[in-house]
């Protein structure tokens, strides 16, 4: 049997010395290694809704600061991944914000949950109501939950805010007594009076043309629609004026400048292949300005940034979806800039009618203009930005779009009373580098020789000979 072992550990031994097979070469590979990039770091933000108000100096019993500033519902975060072993540690911070700014800090009302590396990496907490009564009538808040967690190669936050009424006309401009806020209240309604008569009147006059134009469409024409439809929007547009102008000369308490429902933040930090990616967004489902009169939906506000510090691996875009604007009823669409409100024309009119409803909607838009231009109610919307270093990949950042609402000081027209904004500081950032690669070059002097190929017939000449011996040896045994 030990013969035979021999024999068998000669031969294969022998054969693995012809063939110049390398035993060490069935070594599995290590672990998969991870495509992120040796170094990045992230850094984002989201905020949905800021306020900032410019009061006349209120009774001290009222608790109302005269400046008053608050966000509603933000996000950031902030991540560094870095195997280089120089530089910034790794870390990675994540935040969600229910509110903050001196008047939620008054009112207790300010909150942000933290989720950090190595400490509490999930963090959320349940959403709440704010009533208007603790807030003087300034903010009423309905919020979900907030939410932050982060890991070894993740950053991610979320806030949502269900619903909001923001700025109530009676709290801001009459609800207290005092002599600079009765001041302002009965300018509003000095203004808002003075221009009644003329904005009814074109109320009217857009209604008369309408009616007109309905008697002229056969009721079988499919334009009948069409027409019975701007009629009917036409008719809640100038009951919807109406009211607003009764409310403010009669009960201002009832009319809140802006509502709002669904608004959410989100922002998130990871690998995305071989790169880093940074994102954040923030989405508005519905704003009403002066209780529904002009409805704003479809609002968005995104910025993303991607880099993996390679040529030409860098990129950014920073974007909004404009307003979608609705006045009355969905069927009268509208654009919403530093201009004013402009409504659209109506389309598959026949000729007969079309510049006559055309041309009532002309008069219901000025009409329009006139009441949001007396109350001093402006919108603004401003495109996001980006910026990639494509040269070398290793830096991209993002703006998304904002829009603003600024509601003028009617004793000081040059100076806001309030501003309204959505989606400011919606930003996203990451830059990202290879490690340094170190080339080891064999190096002759160290007795580590190349391997070239030259040896390969001694090898195979020294198996040859191990291969004979063997078959001598075997005669030389059997013998």
């Amino acid at each position: 049997m030990a013969t035979s072992l021999r024999r068998r550990g000669t031969a294969v031994l022998a054969l693995a010395m012809a063939s110049g097979l390398s035993l060490a070469a069935s070594t599995p590979a290590g672990a998969a290694v991870t495509t992120a990039p040796a170094y990045y770091q992230g850094v984002t933000s989201a905020n949905v809704l800021g306020v900032a108000l410019n009061l006349p100096a209120l009774p001290v019993a009222t608790g109302i600061p005269q400046h008053l500033a608050v966000n509603l519902i933000g996000v950031t975060g902030n991540a560094v991944h870095n195997t280089l072993h120089a530089g910034t540690a790794t870390m990675s911070k994540a935040t969600s914000t229910l509110a903050s700014g001196n008047l939620t800090d008054q009112l207790g009302l300010s909150k942000t949950i933290t989720a950090t590396l190595g400490g509490v990496e999930n963090a959320a907490s349940d959403g709440l109501t704010i009533s208007p009564d603790t807030t003087h009538g300034l903010l009423g808040l309905n919020v979900g939950p907030l939410r932050a967690k982060v890991g070894s190669l993740t950053n991610g936050a979320s806030a949502e805010l269900l619903d909001a009424k923001v700025l109530n006309l009676g709290a801001l401009l009459g609800a207290t007594s005092g002599g600079a806020t009765t001041t302002l209240v009965q300018t509003v309604q000095n203004n808002v009076s003075n221009v009644e008569s003329t904005v009814k009147s074109q109320l009217n006059s857009a209604l008369s043309q309408v009616n007109s134009a309905v008697q002229q469409v056969p009721g079988a024409s499919p334009a009948a629609g069409v027409v019975d439809q701007v009629q009917t929007a036409v008719q809640t547009v100038t009951d919807k004026v109406n009211a607003v102008i009764n409310q403010v000369l009669n009960a201002p308490t009832d009319t809140s400048v802006l509502t709002v429902q669904t608004l959410t933040a989100q922002q998130n930090i990871a690998p995305a292949g071989n790169a880093a990616k940074a994102t954040a967004d923030t989405v508005l489902a519905n704003l009403n300005l002066l209780n529904g009169l002009v409805t704003i939906k479809g609002f968005e506000s995104h910025a993303m940034a991607i880099a993996n510090g390679s040529a030409g691996g860098a990129m950014a875009k920073g974007w909004g979806v404009r307003p979608i604007v609705s006045v009355g009823t969905p069927v009268l669409t509208a654009a919403l800039d530093t201009n004013g409100l402009s409504l659209s024309n109506v389309a598959g009119l026949p000729t007969s009618v079309s510049d006559t409803v055309n041309g009532a909607l002309a008069t219901l838009q000025s009409a329009l203009n006139t009441v949001l231009g007396t109350l001093g109610v402006h919108l603004n919307y401003v495109e996001g930005t980006s910026k990639a270093d494509t040269a070398t990949g290793k830096h991209a950042e993002a703006t998304g779009a904002e829009y603003d609402v600024t509601v003028a000081n009617p004793l000081d027209p040059s100076n806001a009373l309030a501003v309204v904004g959505l989606g400011h500081g919606t930003t996203a950032s990451v830059s990202a580098a290879h490690a340094t690669r170190v080339l080891h070059p064999q190096n002759p002097q160290l007795g580590k020789l190349p391997h070239t190929g030259a040896n390969l017939p001694l090898i195979g000449g020294g198996g040859l000979a191990l291969l004979l011996g063997a078959a001598y040896l075997r005669r030389r045994l059997s013998a």
